[in-house]
């Protein structure tokens, strides 16, 4: 017996869809058995009130993917291939009738997703770029000739997982003259950011029960990544110079550590830059221990004032280092390119490794970041972005000092795009955050720092000194 369909009009789903789907609900219930007739198309249309083109657009569908057949001088019938189902009843199926939903997946809780994604009119975030400095006119052009240049069938096909082999040789003749790295384009991986490359050598290089140390205070993305890995975290110090390596030897001479992580440019989150002596220190720890190193460099463009200190990258290293950065500082968040820099032999094995789970990276995006190499437009946007940003920098912390002294402590950073601020500790900071979200608002309340003794990160780059100025406004008068 035919259970009436019900339709649902402009609802976006088509009505042919509607039938089509209905009926088959109706043979896997039970109430169609093999075999049964169903009416005509002229019948059914009637009984529905829809036009006959739907029930016969229904039908097709329904014996293409063979759950009906058409006998001709016969009639319509549910397929006979299909077994027999018994008919449930109309009335509500108990729930304990009911198939198990799927298990869940079982994910620790350190993985919850708390970004701090907002639609705020101010924000002393994380440390993000202004988007109103990217360079859009050089980059829509560099995005059309990406789509329209040159043979397109190459251009806009499958290409090396590794990445756009020009643009890793531009990557590679800019990493020399500015980081001091003497590499080639067969030293490096694009990937879609840090978080892509730590994710790629963790899974090759650590395995679980594997022991990697960390700065106390840290990425804690980078942490989790690790964590979820199977590997142990050990906490290393951290000062006024940045990562101690004293205690790192500490703790090499007490465990079996398979991997160092650290940002040694500017310390995330605290903004401090690792002196030259701890680096040539830490590099001889790794050959001693015959350890693997993750440099994270997140931020190497913007330094203010003094010539920065190269990477760990740029010194000996006996191929025990891995280097990592990206364009989401240089350019925008929105725009997923990052590389990894390793021995040649180890990229490869990367490579295989992204392989499995990314075919290749954005090929439009690497011919586009391609251009504006070629036309020198990247160094000149950011050359004109640390400028700016430093003055921001600089009135940033002019206000904290004129409205906050006496209950802040910090210093102007060396480089890069937020002051790490502690706060007095009777202050709460995540009520503080509440209450400025609700004048407009937006900053970190620290929890993501545990142990940082009422501190937080303050983002000056991506507002203008007058925005700065009413964020201020707003956060001297919630604290």
């Amino acid at each position: 017996m035919l259970r009436p369909l019900t339709l649902t009009r402009n609802n976006g789903i088509a009505l042919y869809r509607q039938i089509t789907e209905g009926l088959i609900e109706q043979i896997q219930l039970g109430y169609l058995q093999p075999g049964a007739r169903l009416p005509s198309s002229r019948q059914l249309s009637q009984q529905l009130g829809v036009h006959r083109k739907n029930v016969v657009q229904a039908y097709e569908e329904l014996q293409i993917q063979d759950w009906i057949s058409t006998e001709k001088g016969r009639g319509t019938f549910v397929s006979t291939d299909l077994p027999d189902m018994e008919a449930r009843t109309l009335v509500a199926i108990p729930e304990t009738e009911l198939a198990p939903a799927a298990a869940p997946i079982k994910l620790p809780a350190y993985l919850k997703i708390e970004e701090s994604v907002n639609h705020l009119p101010f924000h002393l975030d994380d440390g993000l770029p202004d988007p109103r400095l990217i360079p859009l006119t050089e980059l829509e052009r560099a995005w059309k000739s990406a789509l329209r240049r040159g043979n397109q069938y190459h251009r806009l096909g499958y290409t090396s997982p590794q990445g756009l082999l020009p643009l890793r040789k531009a990557l590679a003749d800019y990493l020399g003259a500015t980081r001091g790295l003497m590499v080639g384009p067969e030293h490096i991986l694009l990937t879609r950011g840090v978080t892509h490359a730590l994710h790629l050598c963790l899974t090759a290089l650590v395995k679980p029960g594997d022991k990697v140390i960390v700065p106390e205070l840290n990425w804690h993305n980078g942490n989790n990544s690790i964590r979820y890995h199977g590997a142990k975290l050990l906490t290393a110090r951290l000062d006024d110079k940045g990562l101690d390596t004293d205690h790192v030897a500490e703790l090499l001479e007490e465990h079996d550590v398979r991997m160092i992580y650290l940002t040694p440019h500017h310390q995330y989150p605290t903004t401090v830059i690792m002196p030259a002596a701890r680096r040539i220190r830490l590099l001889e720890l790794a050959r001693q221990h015959n350890l693997f190193v993750f440099e994270d460099d997140y931020d190497f463009d913007f330094h203010y004032g003094n010539v920065p200190i190269m990477p760990l990258a740029s010194a000996r290293h006996d191929g025990r280092l891995l280097y990592a950065g990206s364009f989401t500082k240089a350019i925008s968040p929105a725009f997923r390119l990052g590389y990894l820099v390793g021995e040649p032999a180890l990229i490869e094995q990367l490579t295989r490794l992204r392989r499995i789970v990314d075919r290749q990276g954005d090929p439009a995006l690497e011919h586009a970041v391609l251009e504006l190499f070629r036309l020198e437009v990247l160094p000149r946007s950011l050359r004109r972005a640390r400028g700016i940003y430093q003055r921001r920098r600089d009135h940033l912390g002019k206000l904290l000092q004129d409205n906050l002294g006496d209950k802040v402590d910090f210093r102007l950073p060396d480089g890069g795009m937020a002051i790490w601020t502690t706060f007095n500790q009777n202050i709460d900071l995540v009520e503080a955050s509440k209450k400025a979200a609700q004048s407009g608002l937006s900053f970190s309340d620290g929890s993501q720092y545990p142990g940082s003794r009422n501190g937080t990160r303050l983002g000056f780059a991506s507002m203008t000194e007058e925005e700065l100025n009413q964020a201020m406004e707003i956060l001297a008068k919630v604290i």
